[in-house]
C-alpha cells in the first residue's frame, strides 16, 4: 500500500540548499561556543522527558488532564514507511499560550519536544521526529490562566525509526546550522537545518551495544540578540533535527540567531539577517 499524502515535506530544505550555499544567507555569524555544564540548561524539564505515559508526564509539569480542543492544529502523515523521519506541526489558535507540548504513546520518552514561545512568537512550530512503531501522537498547549488544551491523531510506522542502522555515519557537532529567513505576513518565517546525530539510546553499534543517548536539548531563538523563544527537546526528534517558527513584526536587517545546547555539553550559535 503506497503512502497517504500528507501536507508537510519530507525534507523541508532539499530545494533550498543549493540556494542557501550560494547566497550565503544563512551562514552571518558561525560560532562553535566552549563546552557547556549541566548548570548550562538550568530549566530543562529533565522529570517530563524521563515519563513514559501521559499521567506521569503531566504529574511532573503539574498539569491538569488536557481538553480536546478544536482549536489546537496538529499535521502529521497518517502513513509514514520510514519512523526515523515523521514531519510533524503544532499550533494553537486561543490567546496567551505559555507553552505546546508533542507527546508520542509509544516511544521511549512519551514528551519530544516542548515549545515555549514569547510574544514576538507565534503559538506555532514545526519539527520531525522518530517514531518506535504505530501510535498516538498528541498535541497540547498550556495557556496562561492554567487551561490546558489538547489534539491528537494516530500515525502508522511501516520501519521503526528509533533504533536506526548499526553502521550509521556520525556527525560531529559543530558543523554550521542552516538558517533561512523569509517575510511572511506578519513578520518573518525562520527554517532551520541543525547538524547532529540525536541518538536516541536504542540503537546499538556494530558490536552490539548500545549507543548512549545524544541529543540537542535546548534550542534558543534570538530577535536582535533578545530570547524570544525556547525549545527543550528529548531523544525523539530526528537527526540533523528541522525547525520552522514564525516571528512576529521582524523587519529586514533585523538579526535572527538559533544557539543550542546538547546533552553533552556541547553549544553552537548562528546568526542571519533577515532579507
Amino acid at each position: 500500500m503506497p503512502p497517504l499524502p500528507h501536507t508537510l515535506p519530507h525534507d523541508p530544505f532539499r530545494s533550498d540548499r543549493r540556494e542557501l550555499l550560494r547566497t550565503g544567507l544563512w551562514l552571518a555569524a558561525p560560532l562553535m561556543l566552549p563546552a557547556a555544564h549541566a548548570a548550562d540548561v538550568p530549566n530543562y524539564p529533565r522529570a517530563a522527558f524521563d515519563a513514559h505515559s501521559m499521567p506521569d508526564l503531566l504529574k511532573a509539569l503539574g498539569l491538569p488532564t488536557p481538553v480536546p480542543s478544536k482549536d489546537i492544529s496538529l499535521q502529521a502523515p497518517e502513513l509514514s514507511e520510514d519512523g526515523a523521519v515523521i514531519p510533524v506541526s503544532v499550533s494553537c489558535a486561543l490567546p496567551g499560550v505559555q507553552r505546546l507540548l508533542l507527546c508520542l504513546d509509544k516511544n521511549p520518552s512519551m514528551l519530544a519536544a516542548l515549545f515555549e514561545p514569547g510574544p514576538a512568537v507565534e503559538a506555532s512550530f514545526s519539527i520531525r521526529v522518530k517514531m518506535q512503531q504505530t501510535s498516538s501522537v498528541h498535541a497540547i498547549a498550556v495557556l496562561a490562566d492554567g487551561r490546558v488544551f489538547s489534539a491528537s491523531r494516530e500515525v502508522r510506522i511501516t520501519l521503526s525509526g528509533c533504533v536506526g542502522a548499526a553502521d550509521m555515519v556520525s556527525e560531529r557537532p559543530g558543523q554550521p546550522s542552516l538558517i533561512r529567513v523569509q517575510p511572511a505576513p506578519g513578520g518573518a518565517q525562520v527554517r532551520a537545518l541543525m547538524k547532529h546525530d540525536m541518538e536516541s539510546g536504542q540503537r546499538k553499534d556494530e558490536g552490539g551495544r548500545l549507543v548512549p543517548a545524544w541529543h540537542i536539548e535546548e534550542v534558543m531563538a534570538r530577535l536582535n540578540g533578545t530570547p524570544v523563544m525556547t525549545l527543550y527537546w528529548g531523544p525523539s526528534v530526528s537527526r540533523n533535527p528541522f525547525l520552522q517558527f514564525n516571528l512576529r513584526d521582524a523587519k529586514p536587517g533585523d538579526r535572527i540567531a538559533i544557539a543550542w545546547t546538547d546533552s553533552r555539553g556541547n553549544r553552537r550559535s548562528d546568526e542571519v539577517a533577515m532579507p
